[in-house]
């Protein structure tokens, strides 16, 4: 989610007119209304997917082994099997 937050903000931007002192304006995208997909649905994905929701995005994931995630809950978001 970090990286997502890095280029949608346009961080290396930013630090590049913050070393210049020159504060332009720019557009900056959001995040919300995005699809994030999440390759593996593990610990890792899941907590991914979380924090995406947080954000407002529209979570797509992927599991090796799809009937490992019946049992948990989705957050919404579609697994393909």
């Amino acid at each position: 989610m970090m990286a997502c937050s890095y280029f949608t903000k346009d961080v290396p931007r930013l630090m590049r007119q913050k070393n210049e002192k020159s504060w332009s304006k720019y557009n900056v995208e959001e995040l919300r209304g995005s699809t994030l997909g999440v390759v593996g649905y593990g610990d890792i994905g899941r907590a991914c997917a979380k924090l995406a929701k947080v954000y407002g995005m529209r979570v797509v994931a992927l599991r090796r082994n799809p009937k490992l995630s019946e049992k948990l809950p989705l957050l919404r978001c579609s697994v393909w099997k």
